[in-house]
């Protein structure tokens, strides 16, 4: 496997869930797009996930379209060793990493939700550019 100059390498992405739930779609208003984040960590496989889920509603709580998109991040052994695994045997991944990661699994999100809509009416919602500095403001640290 070849690894890029960070030490990691993208080696799967899921769709986690997809719904489209016409009951609660209207078809006037403002769509609002409520959007999360999270990580995980598998240290027996030095990986890092990246879980990122998009709901649009019109109407609150009461979403019309979902999507749950999951990203697996390979960290070479060394690295993870070396850099991720800290003193006291926490895992630090950096924001600035944290950071990288979200926006590769956004835009993976992006290209989902456009083929899965394609040709329907739900196709008119796409994934704004979205800050994810503002989401992840410091390092992710695993407590195992």
């Amino acid at each position: 496997m070849t690894y890029n100059q960070l030490g990691f390498a993208l080696t799967g992405l899921r769709t986690i869930s997809f719904a489209t739930i016409d009951a609660s779609h209207k078809k006037t208003g403002v769509a609002n797009l409520i959007t999360s984040i999270g990580f995980g960590l598998d240290v027996n496989d030095h990986t890092v996930t990246c879980k990122a889920k998009f709901s649009f509603e019109k109407k609150k709580d009461q979403p019309f379209l979902i999507l749950e998109v999951q990203t697996i991040f390979e960290i070479e052994k060394n690295d993870f060793e070396n850099k991720i695994k800290q003193e006291d045997n926490t895992y630090l991944i950096s924001s600035g990493l944290a950071i990288h990661f979200a926006v590769l699994t956004v835009g993976s999100a992006r290209g989902i939700l456009h083929s899965k809509t394609e040709g329907t009416l739900y196709n008119e919602y796409l994934l704004p550019t979205i800050d994810v500095k503002k989401m992840i403001p410091e390092d992710v640290v695993f407590r195992l």
